[in-house]
């Protein structure tokens, strides 16, 4: 899929893997997202699809008794308490988009790291917008 994708000016890369046709996402709302995260060997860092888990061997028995695994509503603002990859993925999509973006690390944790990210990794997000909220 890399060699596929568009980059965007901060480096960021990307490709939509299925068109939506809804409301683009931007800065001044919501996007409802399933999202799977992860590192670039291939490892699941964390998803919000069971199927995903499952598919992958990695099912959290907790979350799934919770029936945690949804959909999370992420703030697409730049104030955002988020990656500013993930911000910036987001707001390259619609409602109904699926697609992976390629997160270089200094859109993501940085030089630092942060629970459980290794100092300088790269993600990589497979996100799917289910509904962009006003």
């Amino acid at each position: 899929q890399k060699a596929k994708t568009t980059t965007t000016a901060s480096g960021l890369q990307y490709i939509i893997t299925e068109k939506g046709s809804g409301p683009k996402v931007t800065t001044t709302n919501k996007a409802k997202t399933h999202y799977a995260v992860y590192f670039e060997d291939g490892t699941l860092l964390q998803t919000s699809k069971l199927e995903t888990a499952e598919a992958l061997e990695a099912v959290n028995e907790q979350l799934k008794i919770a029936d945690a695994y949804r959909p999370i509503e992420v703030d697409c603002s730049p104030e955002a308490q988020m990656i500013e990859g993930f911000k910036e993925g987001l707001r390259l999509l619609r409602t109904g988009d699926k697609a992976t973006i390629f997160i270089p690390y200094a859109l993501a944790y940085g030089e630092q790291g942060r629970q459980g990210i290794p100092p300088r990794s790269n993600l990589i997000f497979e996100l799917e917008i289910v509904e962009v909220i006003e």
